[in-house]
């Protein structure tokens, strides 16, 4: 039967709770209570307010912001976040101190165990067969009559020049030997039948064949069945302790309290999701740069790199171990991954993490005309069209055999920003695809802004 205790000593705003999983301290008023122990982040949600537990520390040094580059008409503009060290937000900085430590452990599982399993099964795999010389065909000489008048000769069914003839022989064709005995005629093997050919014709000749030969392993182990399973009954439990240990040095816990207010907020929050990600085409850009030569890019002033968005997920976890109660959507970009929190943006380059409160994330969205030169998404809306290679009135440029026409469409464009570095844009084919996603976190920012205020 488990069992549970838990007792609470509250001197004015300050509070020590003991339970048997340890002692933890709280200080503050209600919905305004930061909390410290030893297990994780614990966030409360409700339309009040938020509160959240984490280590209590000195005033943090604020970060210089770091102001996004602007598109340039002159070169090609990367878009791209700044380095993920300079991301975080002051907010989230002791949050994100404790989940960059525990991402750049090395697992116990992989370096104590997968690793050196595979060592010892390749030491036996190499130690338990051995590379032999398997003979298929041994040296030979072969004796052959081989014939060499320009128009062939006759072969008789017996030695004899009134005999039948059982075939015609042609220049080169050779016959293998049966006996050379006789002084005018060579006794050879044709087909299933013996036969005879005249000296006149044909003549002896002698063939060398090589030994031929191929490399085949050889199990020269024959404890080898053994030795595998005593791996198994050693390295199972091995892995299995060792897993143990990994989610003890790895487990982080970002457990979420919401009150039914709050939730019916957050399914809004899932919906939105689905609907962004449910867009036939979304893309991100890498790059973007003026131009002048508008006749051979369909009459367009700008040229934009994108990619096609490599993963869409409505629940995904930023990293093993890490335990929580709501779903995590995520979008995986070119080189960051953005998972949406409940609060806020929680961003992933490699093995390193930053995150940035709602409050602090600027989201714009505007439409754009954009020529489309791939495959036509089916949610696209055209607006337009217009030709490859076009003219200055906007008609097809009669120079060039194959100028195809290209649909103009009208796509939404998201442009993610932050005083910190973030610096992410974002395409839909489908209009206004995000637009209430979007929305919905500027509601969350807004609302993290009014509590600050409130709590000055």
């Amino acid at each position: 039967m488990s069992w549970s205790y838990r007792k609470s000593i509250g001197v004015g705003p300050f509070r020590v709770n003991f339970s048997k999983s340890g002692v933890s301290y709280s200080v503050g008023v209600k919905g305004a209570r930061v909390h410290v122990n030893t297990h994780g982040t614990y966030v409360h949600l409700s339309t009040h307010g938020i509160s959240y537990r984490r280590k209590i520390a000195g005033p943090a040094t604020p970060l210089p912001p770091v102001i996004p580059q602007r598109i340039t008409v002159e070169t090609i503009h990367e878009i791209t976040s700044a380095d993920v060290d300079q991301l975080t937000d002051i907010d989230s900085q002791a949050f994100i101190t404790t989940l960059n430590q525990k991402g750049k452990l090395v697992s116990y599982v992989k370096l104590w165990g997968i690793l050196p399993l595979c060592a010892i099964l390749l030491l036996l795999l190499f130690t338990s067969v051995e590379r032999q010389q398997q003979i298929i065909q041994p040296a030979s000489d072969s004796t052959i009559v081989r014939v060499y008048a320009a128009t062939g000769g006759n072969i008789r069914q017996a030695p004899d020049v009134k005999s039948p003839v059982v075939q015609k022989a042609t220049y080169g064709q050779t016959f293998l030997v049966l006996d050379a005995a006789n002084p005018q005629w060579y006794k050879i093997k044709l087909a299933d039948t013996i036969a005879y050919i005249n000296h006149e014709v044909a003549d002896i000749d002698y063939i060398f064949h090589d030994q031929v030969s191929e490399t085949q392993w050889h199990p020269v182990n024959e404890y080898l069945v053994y030795e595998l399973w005593l791996c198994f009954f050693c390295f199972v439990p091995l892995i299995y302790w060792l897993k143990k240990l990994d989610r003890k040095r790895f487990e982080m816990e970002l457990h979420y309290d919401m009150d039914h207010k709050y939730q019916q907020v957050y399914q809004q929050f899932k919906t939105h999701f689905t609907t962004f990600s449910r867009s036939a085409r979304i893309w991100q850009y890498l790059n973007a740069q003026r131009t002048t030569d508008q006749k051979r890019n369909a009459g367009a002033a700008k040229l934009i790199e994108r990619i096609k968005v490599r993963g869409i997920t409505e629940d995904k976890k930023p990293m093993p171990y890490f335990i929580t109660n709501v779903a995590i959507p995520c979008i995986s970009l070119n080189k960051v991954e953005l998972f949406f929190l409940p609060e806020r943006l929680l961003i992933k380059r490699g093995s390193t993490f930053a995150a940035v409160f709602y409050k602090n994330l600027h989201i714009t969205s505007k439409v754009i005309r954009f020529i489309e030169s791939d495959i036509l998404p089916n949610d696209a809306k055209v607006i337009d069209y217009t030709w490859q290679y076009v003219n200055k009135s906007g008609r097809p440029d009669r120079r060039f055999n194959n100028n195809r026409q290209l649909p103009v469409c009208a796509y939404s464009e998201y442009t993610f920003t932050s005083n910190t570095g973030i610096f992410e844009i974002i395409s839909t084919s489908k209009p206004a695809a995000m637009d209430d996603f979007g929305g919905f976190l500027t509601k969350i920012g807004a609302l993290q802004h009014r509590i600050g205020e409130t709590c000055k």
